[in-house]
């Protein structure tokens, strides 16, 4: 996995993780945030790599199936281009664009 991708998942999991169950969650975090590799983190889980594999595959999609279905990234993105390209003050644009991410 890229960092692009790793990116993009931590965005959906930012969003959208409490969805996923604690199996899931647990191995993404993993995989994802703590870069471990599949035969790692099923070594540390007692589980098969391929289990290991499907878990990650099965939440990732969840997360796209999620976004395509709420599109809640898409419309925060679009919020942020509209601030950023309001004529308010620099420091009030900080402001929202720090509350939206809250």
């Amino acid at each position: 996995m890229n960092i692009e991708e790793r990116v993009q998942v931590a965005i959906l999991s930012k969003y959208y993780g409490n969805l996923l169950t604690d199996k899931q969650k647990n191995i993404l975090t993993m995989y994802v945030d703590n870069n471990l590799s599949l035969a790692e983190v099923s070594e540390e889980l007692g589980i098969s790599r391929q289990a290991v594999k499907d878990a990650l595959d099965n939440a990732m999609q969840a997360l796209k199936d999620t976004e395509e279905k709420l599109h809640f990234i898409a419309r925060d993105e679009k919020i942020k281009n509209q601030i950023e390209q309001s004529n308010i003050d620099m420091m009030t644009k900080i402001h929202l664009i720090t509350l939206l991410e809250d």
